[in-house]
């Protein structure tokens, strides 16, 4: 409903000054019918993507900043029994419903990834994804790392037990603003990570949705507690439903991966570039399970290493582990 309403709104809107939804980065076909896409153009996109600071999309409210603006990427380990694929969700995630991801755009600015992790995926912005891509169900935002794991293991924008009324969703627990939530935040002792609340975003809150999400990013700024080192958390509904599939078929089959929104691997670019041998792997992995194959680049993520300064996205043709 989003992507359609958004392309809607695009062709009125082509003329105004916040463009909202640009074309996606293009395929191009070799002469085994892969699907590749262009890694330059899809760097391009991402700093794009990371300079804008919309408060919402297509100016409506309803239609939250993470449609059109910022960077969604998820941080991964390969499953060591290889039980599920990387872009899959983890057997927790199954069981909880959700899916952590995390928001990096330039005035919600982060170096360090989750657990300190140095690659993962990026995930298309809905309203600039192929037409063929599945949509993804946003649920919650939290500023910073809610340490999610220790609320619940069997459900997703909970309060965590330790702080049941500050820490439940935004609007229950009286906050609509980022001055309120950060008035919790900054509460002498405890844990704020655990007491924060999350601001609610899923789709059927409709114009309720574009402001909350955007309270989430100027709360991250206006704490500014971790500098450039702590990561937010956004929680994404898992898109492999146990209770509808045959539980004999695994992530892949009930979801093939070639609908899923995936944009980019990416691997933290400094230093030993320790991130690069998984993330090359990862695009190897992909490859030859999508069907017909997708090529999906490998991009550099070049995080900040103070304040101030912004992240970065590039390509490179020497990091590629697949080439057409």
């Amino acid at each position: 409903m989003r992507k359609a309403i958004g392309m809607f709104l695009f062709v009125l809107l082509a003329g105004c000054s916040q463009v909202a939804t640009q074309p996606p980065a293009t395929f191009s076909v070799n002469t085994g019918g892969s699907q590749v896409l262009d890694g330059p153009a899809i760097a391009t996109q991402l700093n794009t993507l990371y300079s804008r600071k919309f408060p919402n999309c297509n100016k409506s409210d309803s239609q939250p900043a993470f449609l059109c603006s910022g960077v969604t990427l998820r941080v991964t380990v390969k499953d060591p029994n290889n039980q599920y694929k990387v872009w899959d969700p983890s057997p927790t995630s199954v069981r909880s419903g959700g899916v952590s991801f995390s928001y990096l755009r330039a005035d919600a600015n982060f170096g360090r990834l989750a657990w300190g992790n140095n690659n993962g995926y990026i995930v298309y912005p809905i309203f600039e994804a192929p037409a063929d891509k599945y949509d993804l169900n946003y649920l919650c935002s939290y500023p910073y790392d809610a340490w999610t794991w220790s609320r619940s293991s069997t459900s997703v924008c909970v309060a965590h037990p330790s702080y049941p009324q500050q820490s439940q969703l935004c609007q229950d627990a009286g906050v609509t603003t980022a001055e309120q939530w950060y008035a919790v935040w900054t509460i002498p002792g405890g844990t704020p990570n655990q007491r924060q609340c999350g601001f609610d975003i899923s789709d059927d809150r409709n114009q309720l949705a574009g402001p909350a999400f955007y309270q989430s990013v100027r709360a991250r700024a206006l704490a500014g507690v971790s500098g450039v080192n702590e990561h937010s958390e956004i929680l994404i509904r898992t898109w492999c439903d146990p209770l509808s599939a045959d539980p004999a078929k695994s992530c892949a089959q009930s979801f093939p991966p070639n609908k899923f929104p995936l944009m980019a691997f990416f691997y933290i670019y400094g230093g030993t570039n320790a991130g690069l041998a998984e993330a090359q792997y990862n695009q190897r992995d992909y490859y030859n399970s999508t069907d017909p194959k997708i090529l999906v680049p490998i991009i550099r993520l070049t995080p900040p290493s103070t304040p101030g300064v912004d992240s970065s996205f590039s390509y490179d043709a020497a990091d590629q582990a697949v080439t057409p």
